[in-house]
């Protein structure tokens, strides 16, 4: 069952009690009846004023029963599960990335972490999100002549990447809460500023720079 069937299940469910429970409060059922009755009588009525009246006091019947609607936990309920459960959603969704030599999807094993692996495209090498766990694998990207880039951005989660042993690279990391840890050459916490290049950047073949952006999160990049 996916997400939105889900969702749609209790909704309906949550709807269905919110409809049992307003047909057996009889003041509810009552103003309803009495707001529609006036409402009905002013359409029959000859005398303009009296159609006047019987409105301003069938509106004033409906004000009542909205108010008694509004105040049914139900309804409270039924508003707001959506928003919560659209805020869980995406939260734990992000972009689903596919590998630049196949067109499925994958997850890494790592608990809580969605594999990412980048495009040779340049311009979709970009990670931006609220939130959320990632891995960026290098071992099949396609690199480029003149280098590849890669930018990620998001307020937290945390971030590992994975890079091959004949791939070198730049990294431009800040993160202000968390740690960072490079190759297990540097690790700082709560690094508003880290910068580390590998040595042979400039004459390796293959080659990508790496900026990273992230509030609050981790930051690893291991040899795989």
């Amino acid at each position: 069952m996916n997400k939105f069937k889900f969702f749609m299940i209790i909704e309906v469910i949550i709807l269905v009690l919110l409809g049992v429970s307003l047909l057996r409060n009889p003041l509810f059922l009552i103003v309803v009846g009495v707001g529609l009755l006036l409402g009905f009588l002013s359409t029959r009525v000859g005398s303009y004023k009296a159609q006047m009246i019987l409105k301003q006091i069938g509106i004033a019947f409906g004000v009542v029963a909205l108010i008694i609607f509004v105040a049914n936990g139900y309804t409270w309920i039924a508003l707001l599960f959506p928003v919560i459960l659209a805020i869980i959603f995406w939260k734990s969704s992000g972009i689903n990335y596919t590998s630049v030599k196949g067109h499925n999807p994958f997850e890494s094993d790592d608990n809580n972490f969605e594999r990412r692996r980048i495009f040779d495209n340049q311009a979709d090498n970009s990670v931006s999100r609220l939130s959320g766990n990632d891995v960026i694998d290098l071992a099949t990207t396609t690199f480029q002549a003149d280098g590849n880039d890669l930018t990620i951005r998001k307020a937290s989660g945390n971030t590992k990447i994975i890079v091959p042993d004949d791939v070198a690279v730049v990294l431009d990391v800040t993160a202000l809460s968390g740690v960072v840890k490079i190759f297990d050459e540097i690790t700082q916490v709560n690094a508003e500023h880290v910068r580390y290049m590998t040595p042979d950047f400039g004459a390796s073949e293959k080659r990508i720079k790496i900026m990273i952006h992230v509030g609050r999160g981790s930051v690893e990049v291991i040899k795989g």
